[in-house]
Parts: structure tokens; sequence; C-alpha cells
């Protein structure tokens, strides 16, 4: 283990109510930086698609649909799978690779022959970003003090919506004077750069080098036992060796797990869902406006998500997690009526009801799976936990292209598809009610010390008591 490492770990070993330090920031800067490259990524695809549908022949509903779902259900596979292997080769082993798939593979793209040539690159980048959006959570989650644990990652995921900007302006600057291909490149080439800093400057998790060091080289023990208090609550304790995916989903994990996955499935899904198709929805003959409006409104929209992500950071880093995100899923459910009963919607009125609905819906609907399932389990399983939440994330996403299409197609409008959020809504409130009983029936160990199974080292007794609502 090299001095940084080492540093790392016996700084997080502090009690977890300790000052953010320089250090974090730094390790904070970096991942996100990670993240806005995943919203980068994505939106500098999407501007290449006309460019394809024009010089190719490709069709929206066939080759480009099954990109675009398919590369979900990589994403999707790609967070389970570095889910597991970062609980067993560690976080930022597995976050490296990652990012040096997906930005090796969208810079490959630019080099694609023929669309089946890109298709394959793009299916191979997807598999990549879904994997560092679970693998550079789960580093984040350690590397930060538990108390500042939820504050943070909910900023860092502003990172995603701020990519959407950065990936916008690229396409704006580059596709008229150098073409897709260069821009796929220099898409590429931008996360392969802030990757080498990372892996020169980020240590591995705490947990993970205290348990490799406890265990002779080996990773986290694969499981651990319960014990069943009086009061039927349940104390994780170690236990026997088992495969993590059997740990997550195993007593007194299933419940945690199961509503993680539901959670994951309708946040994700719900906000991809308005993102895909709120230029199509503002075109419509009713509100009839034109692209230059809808983009407009869409520009309001995607900043406010901004402001809405780093603002929930702030607000979790003083307040109970399933208090706040059960506000923001009020609040989300009073928009969606305003947006319906918004009458006569014109230019005007709607880039401020937009603007103020994009404040509040991508923010109950963006990073909260992420919080939730980075507090949800011990260290050894954290990565395999954050997996599965973004796993059911990017079902729900290719779910949600699915039923957007379908429901507009139906003839419903942008005042009908609002309305029609409330569904998802009531569903994610009702799972975090039942995570919030859950977190109060399971409880983690409280070691003293850090142990090969038990909970990172910033995770004190004290923190946990706190972090537990």
């Amino acid at each position: 283990m090299n001095k940084r490492d080492e540093h790392a770990k016996q700084s997080s070993g502090r009690s977890s109510t300790e000052r953010l330090t320089p250090r974090h920031w730094i390790y904070f800067t970096l991942i996100t930086l990670v993240l806005l490259s995943d919203g980068m990524d994505v939106t500098i695809v999407s501007h290449v698609f006309p460019t394809l549908i024009k010089s190719w022949g490709v069709s929206v509903g066939g080759g480009i649909a099954f990109v675009v779902a398919v590369g979900f259900l990589s994403m999707g596979l790609g967070a389970v799978v570095a889910g597991g292997l970062s609980d067993r080769w560690g976080r930022k082993s597995v976050l490296i690779g990652s990012v040096v798939v997906f930005g090796g593979a969208t810079a490959l793209g630019g080099t694609a022959g023929d669309f089946t040539a890109f298709a394959a690159w793009r299916i191979l980048a997807c598999l990549g970003m879904g994997a560092a959006m679970a693998s550079g959570n789960t580093l984040l989650a350690d590397l930060i003090p538990e108390r500042r644990r939820a504050a943070l990652l909910a900023t860092a995921y502003a990172g995603v919506g701020l990519g959407t900007t950065v990936g916008a302006a690229l396409a704006g600057t580059l596709l008229p004077t150098s073409g897709w291909r260069v821009l796929l490149v220099v898409g590429g080439l931008i996360p392969l750069a802030i990757i080498a800093v990372l892996a020169a400057v980020v240590p591995e998790s705490p947990a993970f080098v205290s348990a490799k060091r406890r265990t002779g080289g080996a990773a986290f023990p694969a499981s651990q036992g319960q014990e069943r208090r009086a009061h039927g609550s349940s104390v994780l304790r170690p236990g026997f060796e088992a495969p993590v995916s059997s740990t997550i989903l195993a007593p007194p994990l299933t419940p945690t797990t199961v509503l993680l996955w539901l959670f994951g499935f309708f946040s994700l899904g719900t906000q991809l869902l308005i993102a895909q198709y709120l230029p199509t929805l503002l075109q419509l003959p009713v509100p009839g406006l034109d692209t230059l409006q809808s983009s407009t409104i869409v520009g309001v929209y995607g900043f406010a998500s901004v402001l809405g992500g780093v603002i929930l950071g702030a607000i979790l880093a003083r307040a109970s997690r399933f208090l706040i995100i059960g506000i923001v899923l009020g609040l989300a459910a009073v928009m969606s009526v305003v947006v319906y009963l918004l009458p006569d919607p014109e230019f005007g009125s709607l880039i401020v009801v937009l603007g103020i609905t994009g404040f509040i819906l991508p923010t109950a609907f963006g990073p909260t799976r992420s919080v939730l399932a980075a507090m949800a389990y011990p260290a050894h399983v954290r990565g395999a936990g954050i997996g599965v939440a973004e796993f059911g994330g990017r079902l729900g996403a290719a779910a949600g292209g699915v039923a957007g299409g379908t429901l507009i197609a139906a003839g419903t409008g942008l005042s009908g598809l609002f309305l029609i959020l409330l569904l998802p809504i009531g569903v994610l409130l009702g799972s975090l009610a039942g995570l919030r009983r859950q977190a109060r029936r399971t409880r983690l160990p409280e070691p003293t010390g850090v142990s090969p199974t038990g909970p990172a080292p910033a995770e004190g007794a004290t923190a946990r008591a706190t972090a537990a609502e």
C-alpha cells in the first residue's frame, strides 16, 4: 500500500463528524468530473444521431431506437457487474477500468465505417458508463465522512446535468466545423484525461484497503451473518463467506435491495422519460412552440436541475435524508399537478413553470437513489448495493423511453403526461417509506476500529446513529 492510501485510511478512521479537508474536496471534484463525462457523452451522441440518419440512412425507429434501448440495458449490466467487482477488486481499480472502456469506445466510435460498427462501439461505451457511475459513487461514498456522504453524493450527481451543458456546447462548436467523428474523438479523450489525473491523485477506498490488509491480500469477506435483537431489529455480524450478490439478497438486506431496485427503476425511468420527450411535447400542436422556444425551455430546465442538485446536497448535510427526499418528492407531485392545470400554456408561462419544475423533479429523481443506496449498505457490499440501484435505474430508463413514446403516440400531450407522473411518484414515496422502516429495523455493526467485514473506517457508532435517519 502506498503512502497516499495509508494517509487516506488513517484520516478516514477518525470520527465521521470531522470537517471536510482539501483532500476530500479534490476527491469529490475529480469523481464529479467523471460523472460530468457521463452526461457529456450521452449528449454528444444524441447530437450525432441526426447526422448518421442523413449520411447513412439510419431510421429513427429502427437503428437509432435499437442503440438507445440496448445502450440503457448495457449501462444497467455495467452497473451490476462493476458494483460486485468493486467489492472484490477495489473501487478505484474498477472505476479506472470503467472510464477507460467508455472513453476509449466513444473515441473509437469516431472511426466507425458503418452503423453496425458505430452501434458496437456505442454499446461498449454504455457498458463502461454504467460501470463508472456505480463504482464512482461507491468510491466517493467510501472516501467522504459519513455525516457528509449523502450531501456530497447528491451534489456530485449535479455533474451529470452540467455534463449535458458541456456536451451541447462541444457539439455546437465541433459539429459544424469538424464533423461528428472529431466530436466523438474529443468526447472520448476528455474522460480519459480526467481518469489519468484521478488515478494519480485519488486513493483507494479506505475500507477496502483495511480489509485487504487484515485478510492478507484478499478483498472484503463476502458476507455477514445477522443477530436478531429482542425488539425485532437486526444487526449484521461477521459470518460465512458467500457471493456478494447473494449477500445483498439475503436477510436482513433482502427488503432493502428490492426497495432500492424499485426506487431506482422509477426514479431514473421517470427522469429520463421527461428529458427525452420534453422537446417533442413542447412542439406538439398544444402548446405548439417552435424549435428555438422549446430548446430554450429545455436549457432552463437542465440548468435548474443542476442548481437543485447542489441545494439538495447542502440540505442533506443538515437533515434526515428520508425527510428531505420525501419533501422533494411531494413537491414534485405538486409541480406535476401545476403543469397539468396550467391554462392556455404558452412560451412565457411555460418557461417559468417548467423552470421551477426543473429545479424540483430532476432533484427528486436523479441523485436520490445513489444517496439512499450508499447509506443503506455496509462497506463490504456497498458497491454491489449501489450497482443494483443503478441497474434498476437503467432498466427504468429503457422502460421510460418505450412508455413515453407509446403515450405520445396515443395522443397524450404535455399536461396529460405530467399528470401521469403522479403514479411513479406515488411508488417512489412508498419505496422511500419502506426504506426508512428498514433503516430502523436493520442496524449495521458499531465497531471501535476497522474490521475487514465492518463498515468503512469513517463510520463510527455515533455517526451511524445520526445517519440512520
